[in-house]
């Protein structure tokens, strides 16, 4: 076994590890959880870093850490396995990067509260990003749905976090609920899978279904993909997600959306193409699909009839979550790897916006669209973070987003009818956040605001890092695509040789042939038209009532958790219909 391999659970182990000290520590200092906070993440990410360059090391590698040493006797394992792969090394840097900078943003917010709640506040958020790290680096199914757990356990405290307030606890509630529900589902699920098949490992449950999928594996999926889609914040499993933005402070939602929902399409990723395979039937690739598509359009639609700014990012997290599973639904190597981009993209700019959305509740205690504006003049910084957001996820070109966004959309081509629908979806989605830029911050306002508060100066850091990013990965994409999302997108769309790798202890992936032009006519003539045809949506919406059909949406999403357990339900019985049914 590698050195890489052996210190690979440490990047789990030191987020753990600060999560526990932090409250202790802070006794002594509130200051102090900071430090051990950061601490803590930049050790994760340096044990990631040597892992990462085995990883990428030729055309793509994969690292496996067997635990206990139970190594795998004629194909079979009983116990855990970590498996370090092109794709999941991805998401544990990103999560443990961009992670330490929103940790740093939210302790940086919030210094003034006191020992015991500063404490706590840094404990959660190490122990979510821990489990994220590690929901990325598992090769079985029980234990992801360990970090499943870990992650919803430190989530239901992060948004009730401030506990005066009854919407925080109402929102908490709600996400207690409906991801409850989604773990039993999820646990289920690998029981039953276990049940069957004698297996947990992803490697060896692949070797398993090669056969052939039994009604028992296709209820176990349907299980799966409902309790992952509900952590992804997928139609008709998304009731959580709008909620849980509003009570929270800007780094919370910024970790929420971008990053812990990515936990539940990473999830539905593997088990779609890595274990079941994408050769499994085209009712499962078709299912994916249309989830993503309808949640990609719905969430589109919601954010752009939004007035609250949160709320509106929140409902744009559904929608990038429905593009994301579309593009691994379209299981062709510039879909799965625009996919795979865009997962880092999305964390990027994401991130970026709920922070901005942050720092305006911060500096002025509002967070509707109709109450803000003027802040380009006010606040320099935050206006032009948001907008290299806005620019990144409407995907122009030289931000992060247009590379991302080509590559998908180039995968759908071959399905014509889903690729349309996608560039709906787009043109929605620049049409929701060119409002919002221009009501929040272009828009002219005359009175000035009652109060203004300075920025923190950990959050400006954050907002100025993350910005930065954005702009890089817009700007130099094609080594990116080489090096990690080519090799990302085959570990992916080469289940085989996964499982191979997996059980050998190592192995290599195919090599990767996708690559990314910047200078694709198709690609830019298709950007101008999105964005052009985004801002004129945008400019009509600011002069007309509300559409019919949207209002109808809006009266489906009534609050209620009874109505989202029941959707929630239904969701679940349409999966495992068109499964058994395909």
């Amino acid at each position: 076994m590698s050195a890489a391999a052996t210190l690979m659970p440490l990047a789990v182990v030191i987020p753990i590890v600060g999560a526990v000290i932090s409250p202790l520590i802070a006794k002594l200092n509130r200051k102090l959880p900071l430090i051990v906070g950061m601490i803590a993440m930049a050790g994760s990410v340096l044990v990631l870093v040597p892992v990462a360059g085995r990883v990428y090391s030729g055309s793509g590698h994969v690292v496996v850490h067997f635990f206990s040493a139970q190594h795998p006797v004629h194909g079979k394992l009983l116990g855990i396995a970590f498996a370090a792969d092109p794709f999941g090394v991805m998401f544990a840097l990103l999560a443990a990067g961009l992670g330490g900078l929103l940790l740093l943003s939210l302790l940086s917010e919030f210094g003034g509260l006191g020992e015991r709640e500063i404490g706590s506040l840094a404990c959660l958020v190490q122990l979510l990003l821990a489990a994220l790290i590690g929901a990325a680096l598992t090769a079985d199914t029980v234990n992801l749905f360990v970090w499943f757990e870990v992650a919803a356990l430190s989530s239901y405290g992060l948004t009730g976090f401030f506990l005066e307030r009854p919407i925080a606890l109402e929102a908490a509630f709600k996400m207690l609920v409906l991801t409850s529900i989604a773990g039993f589902a999820v646990f289920v699920g690998a029981g039953l899978l276990y049940s069957k098949e004698g297996a947990l490992n992803f490697a060896q449950l692949h070797n398993a279904l090669l056969g052939g999928d039994s009604r028992v594996t296709l209820v176990a999926l349907a299980l799966l993909i409902a309790g992952f889609g509900t952590k992804a914040g997928i139609a008709p499993f998304h009731g959580w997600l709008p909620d849980a933005h509003t009570p929270v402070p800007g780094g919370i939602s910024a970790l929420f959306s971008g990053l812990m929902v990515d936990l539940g399409i990473v999830a539905i990723a593997r088990l779609t193409l890595q274990v079941y395979g994408a050769g499994s039937g085209h009712a499962l690739l078709g299912l994916i699909t249309g989830l993503g598509i309808a949640s990609a359009l719905l969430g589109a639609i919601m954010a752009l009839a939004q007035d609250d700014l949160k709320r509106l990012l929140a409902w744009d997290t559904v929608s990038q979550m429905g593009l994301l599973l579309t593009g691994f639904g379209s299981a062709t190597e510039a879909g799965v790897g625009g996919a795979a981009f865009q997962l880092v993209s999305h964390g990027l700019f994401k991130a970026l916006l709920f922070l901005c959305a942050g720092s305006i509740v911060h500096s002025t205690g509002l967070t509707k669209l109709s109450e803000i504006g003027g802040l380009a003049r006010r606040r320099p910084i935050t206006t032009a973070a948001f907008t290299v957001g806005a620019l990144s996820i409407s995907g122009v070109p030289g931000f992060s987003g247009y590379a991302s966004l080509s590559l998908i959309h180039e995968g759908l081509l071959h399905e014509p009818v889903i690729h349309a629908l996608a560039l709906v979806a787009q043109v929605t989605t620049v049409a929701a956040l060119a409002r919002a830029t221009w009501l929040g911050f272009y828009r002219r306002r005359d009175e000035e605001y009652e109060h203004l508060e300075r920025t923190p100066l950990g959050m400006r850091a954050a907002l100025i890092i993350v910005g930065s990013a954005c702009i890089v990965f817009g700007i130099f994409p094609s080594q990116f695509v080489q090096r990690v999302v080519g090799p990302a997108a085959s570990i992916l769309l080469h289940p085989n040789g996964y499982a191979h790798a997996v059980l050998a202890g190592s192995g290599s992936v195919p090599v990767s042939a996708l690559t990314f032009d910047y200078g694709k006519v198709s690609d830019l003539v298709t950007t101008a038209i999105e964005i052009g045809v985004g801002l004129i949506v945008a400019a009509v919406y600011l002069r007309v009532s509300e559409p019919r059909p949207v209002t109808w949406l809006r009266r489906l999403h009534t609050g209620s958790v009874n109505d989202y357990v029941a959707y929630l339900t239904g969701g679940i019985v349409l999966v495992a219909g068109i499964l058994l049914g395909g």
